[in-house]
């Protein structure tokens, strides 16, 4: 078995990170969409505005569940965790500007023939 490629670290950080901000705007749209159990901010909200916020809604939770899977098989030395990992980079291209980088940077780094060889050689035994 090879040795785990060094920056691993990092893009595990970027997986859980990324998954607690989404998961802060997931609280966020609750406030918003529901003012009566939190704030009242306006009275009656359109079907249009439900509808969006229910997009929004999908898509965080959507997002939070990719990273975290991409973190666990990363953290577990598996392939799909990297493939996973590569999916959620690429989402997070869409979130400018901090996402748009780290997510080039993810893609960039976990096609490097190294680190492809470590999770391939690996075959998901734990380091």
């Amino acid at each position: 078995m090879t040795k785990k490629p060094d920056l691993l670290i990092l893009v595990l950080v970027w997986e859980f990170l990324s998954a607690f901000i989404a998961l802060i705007g997931l609280v966020i749209i609750a406030v918003v969409a529901f003012p009566s159990t939190t704030v009242s901010m306006w009275g009656s909200a359109i079907p249009g505005v439900i509808f969006g916020l229910s997009i929004g809604i999908l898509i965080l939770i959507s997002y939070i569940i990719i990273a975290i899977i991409a973190a666990v098989g990363i953290i577990q030395n598996r392939e799909w965790g990297r493939i996973m990992a590569i999916v959620h980079a690429g989402l997070s291209i869409f979130a400018p500007p901090v996402g748009t980088v780290v997510g080039v940077l993810i893609i960039v780094y976990l096609l490097r023939p190294d680190v492809e060889a470590f999770f391939k050689s690996s075959k998901g035994h734990p380091a």
